[in-house]
């Protein structure tokens, strides 16, 4: 199950009208409360009896007008959630040298309730190339995480040679966090080629793979289907002495108020163009459809 608060991100880019060239239309910008559009959807009886009703991988969208209230087109793209984090090491398990992972210091991490153990399980490392574009790049693979697990170091003799190196064991209060990928292992028909799973110092990002990103276009607009047959099909009252012609809604209740007049030549008095005006800041309420025609 997707939580919203902790799984989601949430973005959208506004733009008056298509054909908008203003630069500043042309950025994203991130919700910061992503509950408050994204909510999950319930069914109207448990089918299993119990009281949780969620309906699973299906969600409500709303639009809070204090960030879609203006008309235009708005694109929203929601993803899973990523974080952003630096390898402090590449190593192995002390007790279980063949065991290769990488290792994160939490004390750089903005949110560590991530990198509880085994809470990553499944999720997906991106890696940034670090040497050719500054770290700004991503690469073109990436790995999963098997197991992760808090750790510390510890200090190890190696077999192979006389110098010292770096192991790391589990430690439920260690700072650091070691994370074990897939695939780490050599091929069978390639023994020495060992899988690329990081550098110390590079950028990665950590991502979910609960759900595939999304985007939905939606287009404000000041009227709406309802409106325009109201327009079209609605009642309506023309008063003949002023010209003014009312549109009501399908309570009776009025909408719209034009008011219609004929514009004369000074000389000839004959009629050179009609004009409509939108009475909507001066409504003349006494236009009362019912009283009008006792309906």
């Amino acid at each position: 199950m997707v939580d919203v608060n902790k799984d989601v991100d949430i973005y959208y880019h506004y733009r008056p009208t298509r054909s908008s060239e203003d630069m500043s239309f042309r950025t994203f910008r991130k919700v910061d409360d992503v509950s408050s559009m994204l909510s999950n959807s319930s069914l109207s009886e448990a089918f299993d009896g119990t009281a949780d009703n969620r309906l699973p991988g299906m969600y409500n969208l709303s639009l809070p007008v204090s960030l879609f209230g203006k008309k235009g087109i708005y694109t929203i793209y929601i993803k899973p959630r990523e974080v952003f984090c630096t390898i402090r090491d590449v190593g192995a398990l002390a007790a279980y040298p063949e065991q290769k992972g990488i290792v994160i210091d939490l004390n750089s991490v903005d949110d560590t309730s991530y990198f509880d153990d085994d809470t990553l399980v499944g999720y997906r490392v991106e890696y940034f190339d670090y040497e050719t574009s500054n770290g700004l790049m991503r690469q073109d693979y990436y790995r999963i995480v098997t197991s992760n697990n808090k750790c510390e170091p510890v200090s190890q003799n190696l077999t192979s040679a006389n110098t010292n190196s770096n192991g790391y064991r589990f430690n439920t209060s260690g700072t650091l966090c070691f994370l074990t990928l897939t695939p780490s292992s050599s091929p069978s028909f390639k023994a020495n080629s060992k899988p690329y799973i990081g550098a110390p110092n590079q950028r990665i990002a950590i991502t979910n793979t609960k759900f595939d990103p999304v985007m939905v276009e939606v287009e404000m607009t000041e009227h709406d289907i309802e409106t325009l047959s109201i327009m079209t099909e609605g009642n309506v009252v023309r008063d003949l002495d002023r010209g003014r012609v009312t549109h009501y809604n399908w309570d009776n209740e009025i909408y719209k108020q034009f008011e219609f007049s004929t514009v004369k030549d000074n000389y000839t008095k004959r009629s050179v163009a009609e004009v409509k005006i939108d009475k909507s800041d001066n409504i003349d309420t006494s236009l009362d459809i019912e009283e009008l025609t006792n309906v």
